[in-house]
């Protein structure tokens, strides 16, 4: 069994890779899509002064989300 530690630190490195491991990888992908779409789309909405991290500010939002629910779905694993 993994440790829950280094899913979460999987899921902090390459996106949906956490799920993966907790063996849901189709949510895994719908979140790396629903990244895309929001960087994406906050990557168009935003002006030429923006900076990078304003600019992919919706895709990083998903991704510290998918981040959130893998740690509480490791939480609900453990018990």
């Amino acid at each position: 069994m993994r440790s829950g530690w280094l899913i979460v630190l999987a899921a902090a490195c390459v996106p949906g890779s956490g799920h993966v491991l907790l063996g849901k990888p189709f949510r895994g992908l719908l979140f790396v899509l629903w990244i895309f779409l929001f960087g994406f789309i906050t990557a168009q909405l935003a002006g030429p002064s923006i900076s990078i991290v304003g600019r992919w500010s919706g895709g990083l939002a998903v991704w510290l989300l998918s981040i959130l629910e893998v740690m509480r779905m490791t939480r609900w694993r453990s018990r």
